[in-house]
């Protein structure tokens, strides 16, 4: 069993509405893709939402128009005239900054699409929502919230999911994949699936994940297991991971 804690420990420490084109990028980077040529373009910011717009030089008379939507905070682009015999079809080209306070340029190249769409994907959002929230709210109450959003799947403000790949590690009687990561500024969670894969049962409780940094944990379905039976655990520690 202490081969199994300790190998619990290391994989707890250790592991880290789909649009048709995912750009991700840092603060003051730049947004490559294409628009539609003949249609609209729907361009958002996953977490965030566009608050002013500014045309990059000789942007007005490029022959593209946008729409501000101020509820959502996306984007509309067209393409404002047909691109005639032996003319490229268009692009656009402006800076954005956004209601968390990013500016990136977006240079877009028109594609022979009726439509699309383009989501924003900023990485340092989730960080900068969960430094704002580490300010309102106490550690205990974020370790409460963070415990309900993974126990039920749910997405968070201030915290953005990865999913490692599927794969297994041994861990004494038992074996341990992480299915689900949540990071943010100074929590994260980890979700891990426990399986008993020989003959006879097992038994989990929180204890045997109590690694060093680890600051909460909680047994989601059975304690006992039988050959081929799996629980989640929900571990929460310290410090933003990926």
């Amino acid at each position: 069993m202490r081969a199994f804690l300790t190998t619990a420990a290391a994989l707890v420490l250790a592991l880290p509405s789909a649009a048709d084109q995912i750009v991700s990028t840092r603060d003051g980077g730049v947004v490559t893709g294409h628009v539609s040529s003949s249609g609209v373009t729907r361009i958002s910011f996953v977490g965030d939402a566009a608050a002013s717009v500014q045309l990059a030089q000789g942007g007005d008379g490029s022959g593209f128009s946008l729409v501000h939507e101020p509820t959502t905070g996306d984007l509309y682009l067209t393409l404002s005239r047909d691109a005639g015999r032996g003319e490229a079809p268009g692009a656009a080209s402006f800076f954005v900054t956004t209601r968390a306070g990013f500016t990136y340029q977006v240079e877009l190249a028109a594609r022979d699409v009726p439509s699309t769409q383009i989501a924003i994907r900023n990485g340092d959002v989730a960080v900068r929502q969960a430094e704002n929230a580490a300010q309102r709210d106490p550690l205990e109450t974020r370790i409460v919230n963070l415990s309900r959003a993974m126990w039920a799947g749910a997405l968070m403000d201030g915290f953005y999911i990865t999913r490692p790949l599927p794969r297994e590690q041994v861990a004494g009687p038992v074996r341990l994949k992480a299915s689900a990561i949540y990071s943010g500024a100074d929590l994260t969670g980890r979700i891990l699936t426990v399986r008993n894969p020989a003959p006879g049962t097992v038994e989990i409780s929180e204890d045997l994940f109590l690694a060093p940094g680890v600051i909460a944990v909680t047994i989601k379905g059975k304690r006992r297991l039988e050959r081929g039976e799996t629980a989640e655990v929900l571990i929460i520690d310290r410090g933003a991971g990926s």
